[in-house]
């Protein structure tokens, strides 16, 4: 037997029970909403939080809209977990938009569950209902009106790697008496001060984020970096190690893989986080300019300096300068660098006068420093004042599901920005998954902003996303093996012509035609090849 029921004079039984209740609006993505892959359908919020936490009850409000999916979602939560008990809430259509009206409601609501249950460890769900919705039950919650744990259901690509889908949030007031007379009437009050100190019973440990690193996962959400491997997960914790020290940071990776985002990462971990953070392009920079970049100059220092100019240097002073591409930089300005590091201070361009200046310093390459160094191109004690703390951030392809923990990000991103309602074919996950990504992170992003704007179907298939997929350049030769004693290059085409021919069968669901157009030979000659690969089986 189902237990839920529809508010009214069965609230104060159900409210008897102990343990864990949940408060919670329905809206249109409960009980399930659409996935990133075609045809499919996943958990919603409310569903979402009761995989993850075990409810003695739930309390489901919902306005006239959604009456069907509340109905739709206490028979889910029924049948998932029949030890629950469920109640469903209507509330009036004319207060859906008013948080005054919403949150009398809620109080009177709230008031006689509370006044029933004085054991019960109450939660909040942030993550489903309007905004109005839940501002309402964050003021009852902040004025201690409702004494509850908020719970907020993160996307996987917002949360740190290993963590749990759901995260907690205290909510501390320092004035909480002052504010419940603000957000609820003292009537309404008269049982939840009383019950706001209830002892409660012991239940499971809930996966939090490590104390060792506690700023980590909010910093991560703040600058969108999406952790979705070990080796990334070990990336992230060697940043947080360095953050707080003002040692110099120096960032090695391919094009693409997110060195700026760490830098600002850093920046965000450290002490310096209040002061500026700012970003020199050593590579985009005309040379003739770079100076007047880094170290500022004074009017007439020359020709077109009709006006003195602040630096880089004295902009980031107390913060954080970020020196990108900086194996780019040319011999001269590299020795001025060094100079400014060493001593801690820098002259203007036409000006006699230094000044002194305190800057952490990140820096970032694709380039190899050291072979640089080798070929006289980059000063080895440059090398070595700004390797003081070496991070290297792998390339997408070695990232594992990553890939695919991203492209369900990007997707949604872009979903929302063009007000579109993409998904993914099956083909086009195996086809995500399979591309070596020479552009990395900036290469998926990039292509998921273009397929979801001008793709002519909500169902992206694996063509659509391979007509802007980045083809590998000659720089990706250069990863081909090394030609040594023993290396056959006949055994070695082979070996590459079967690896694609299996990729485009994946890829086409084994559709024969397809994969041979996609590989640009004729059907026939794909046919051969099955028949010597039989011959030679044989």
């Amino acid at each position: 037997m189902w237990k839920w029921a529809i508010c009214g004079s069965t609230i104060a039984a159900a409210m008897m029970i102990t343990g864990n209740t949940l408060f919670a609006f329905v809206d249109s993505q409960d009980p399930f909403e659409r996935g990133p892959v075609a045809g499919e359908l996943q958990a919603g919020p409310i569903l979402s939080l009761m995989e993850s936490r075990r409810f003695n009850f739930v309390f489901l409000f919902h306005a006239q809209r959604t009456r069907k999916n509340a109905h739709d979602t206490a028979r889910e939560i029924a049948e998932r977990h029949p030890g629950c008990h469920v109640m469903l809430h209507p509330l009036p259509d004319s207060n859906r938009k008013d948080v005054s009206s919403l949150v009398e409601e809620l109080s009177r609501q709230v008031n006689q569950a509370m006044g029933t249950s004085k054991n019960s460890k109450n939660h909040v769900s942030m993550s489903s209902g309007t905004p109005e919705m839940r501002a309402a039950l964050f003021l009852l919650v902040a004025a201690g009106a409702l004494p509850a744990t908020l719970l907020e259901v993160r996307p996987p690509g917002e949360r740190l790697f290993g963590r749990p889908a759901v995260k907690e949030v205290q909510v501390r007031a320092p004035d909480a008496a002052r504010l419940s007379d603000i957000v609820t009437r003292r009537e309404y009050r008269g049982n939840l001060d009383a019950g706001s100190q209830a002892e409660f019973p012991e239940e499971e440990p809930t996966p939090v984020p490590s104390d060792r690193f506690p700023e980590l996962e909010d910093a991560l959400k703040e600058l969108q970096i999406c952790i979705g491997s070990g080796v990334m997960h070990s990336v992230a914790e060697n940043i947080a190690v360095a953050a707080p020290t003002d040692i110099s940071v120096l960032l090695l990776g391919e094009t693409g893989t997110g060195k700026e985002r760490f830098a600002r990462l850093v920046h965000r971990l450290s002490q310096r986080r209040g002061k500026r953070f700012e970003t020199v392009n050593c590579g985009a920079m005309p040379q003739e300019l770079m100076d007047s970049e880094l170290f500022g100059h004074v009017k007439g220092a020359f020709t077109g300096a009709v006006g003195s100019r602040i630096g880089s240097f004295e902009l980031a002073d107390k913060g954080t300068l970020f020196l990108d591409e900086v194996a780019e930089l040319k011999p001269e300005q590299q020795t001025k660098l060094l100079r400014a590091l060493q001593e801690g201070e820098i002259r203007r361009l036409g000006s006699s006068e230094t000044r002194k200046v305190d800057v952490r310093i990140v820096a970032a390459t694709n380039r190899n420093l050291e072979k640089r160094i080798t070929e006289g191109q980059f000063r080895e004690d440059l090398y070595y004042r700004l390797q003081r703390f070496e991070v290297t951030l792998p390339p997408l392809r070695e990232r594992g599901d990553e890939v695919l923990q991203l492209a369900e990000r990007f997707l949604d991103r872009y979903n929302r920005k063009y007000r579109r309602r993409r998904t993914l074919a099956h083909g086009a996950w195996s086809c995500l998954a399979q591309h070596s990504w020479p552009g990395n992170v900036r290469e998926l992003e990039n292509l998921f902003e273009r397929v979801v704007l001008v793709a002519t179907s909500d169902v992206i298939e694996a063509e659509d996303l391979m007509v802007y997929m980045k083809v590998p350049g000659k720089e990706y030769l250069d990863m081909l093996p090394v030609p040594r004693p023993g290396f056959d290059l006949r055994d070695f085409l082979g070996e590459v012509r079967r690896h694609q021919i299996r990729k485009a069968l994946s890829m086409c669901d084994g559709n024969q035609a397809r994969a041979a157009e996609l590989l640009g030979i004729s059907r026939q000659a794909l046919s051969d090849f099955f028949s010597k690969a039989d011959d030679s089986a044989a």
